[in-house]
């Protein structure tokens, strides 16, 4: 992707790709026509038509418990209202 968009922009495929892609594949750019890109663009909408669930995965996955666990008020990492574990492992803190 483009520096130019910055990193609030998460998803942009130029025509450019495309065409990079196809010379990836052995196609030649002479076969990629106008048709060829709107069909890319339906499939990538297709693809992506879903990306709020997408996202939501992705949050749920990135803030949920790092043991893969509900939390619970009774967890050792629970303490004052949040879950408290570092994602640490005992060998890159150190002890064993």
């Amino acid at each position: 992707m483009s520096e130019r968009y910055g990193e609030d922009v998460f998803f942009i495929l130029t025509k450019d790709e495309v065409l990079d892609c196809a010379n990836e594949l052995g196609i030649s750019q002479e076969k990629v026509t106008g048709g060829v890109i709107e069909l890319v663009k339906r499939e990538v909408n297709l693809g992506l038509g879903n990306w709020p669930e997408i996202v939501k995965k992705a949050l749920k996955e990135a803030t949920g418990c790092p043991l893969g666990l509900v939390c619970y008020p009774s967890c050792s990492w629970w303490q004052d209202g949040k879950c408290t574990f570092t994602g640490e492992t005992k060998s890159e803190s150190g002890y064993k």
